[in-house]
């Protein structure tokens, strides 16, 4: 069950949640980024795919969004149990470094971090927005500085595109936007699992009447994707 505790890491969920994901044999991750406001579809994502998760990474432009879908799982006992018991923030170009949030009668604060380092089943999980890397004209920065934190998986989104690639045993994904999809892809986001013989995706369309479907994005290079 998700606990809405941030710990010091600035990871969501219990510690004892975190610690049984690093350790576990294999784990599965739903992966979203760029709602831009968008809760709802967050809260659908959730509501359909966050009971099989282990754990769930926002790729930021959006974090206030998650928090919110978060803080009303207080209230609501059936979707709280769609939570997965961990949840990974990282900070967008259009997210505040941090956000206040109303819970039941208080308000709490939640730090998002530019970074984040997430361990699971055994492997890293570097997680960034990418604006920082300059992901709109190649993944050459992302991909050093996920070497550089010996990360297994860089997660990251800006781009609004979906799009994953191997690169030197660093598995680059992009879930694409979950509410507003560039170059011609629908809304989406991914599931991702990783256990001790690599990693495995998949893609989900969201439609607008909230309805998911496996979609494959066309592979294409991430230099120059839109003007």
């Amino acid at each position: 069950m998700f606990e809405l505790v941030q710990q010091a890491s600035t990871l969501l969920g219990s510690s004892a949640a975190i610690s049984e994901l690093a350790h576990k044999k294999e784990a599965r991750i739903l992966v979203l980024s760029d709602s831009h406001g968008n809760a709802d579809v967050v809260r659908a994502i959730f509501k359909r795919f966050g009971m099989t998760a282990d754990a769930a990474c926002f790729c930021g432009d959006g974090s206030r969004d998650v928090l919110s879908v978060l803080a009303r799982s207080l209230s609501d006992a059936d979707f709280a149990k769609c939570l997965p018991p961990v949840i990974a923030l990282a900070q967008g170009n259009g997210d505040d470094s941090s956000c206040v949030i109303r819970t039941a009668n208080e308000l709490q604060h939640f730090s998002i971090p530019h970074t984040k380092l997430l361990p699971v089943a055994g492997k890293i999980i570097f997680l960034t927005h990418g604006h920082l890397y300059d992901v709109y004209y190649g993944s050459t920065e992302l991909y050093h500085a996920a070497k550089r934190e010996r990360a297994s998986v860089a997660l990251f989104g800006h781009t609004h595109i979906p799009y994953a690639k191997n690169e030197e045993g660093i598995l680059l994904l992009n879930p694409g936007s979950c509410a507003r999809p560039r170059r011609g892809s629908p809304n989406s986001f991914a599931l991702l699992t990783l256990k001790e013989s690599g990693a495995d995706y998949q893609f989900f369309a969201v439609s607008d009447t909230m309805q998911f479907e496996p979609y494959t994005p066309p592979h294409e290079e991430i230099s120059l994707l839109w003007s």
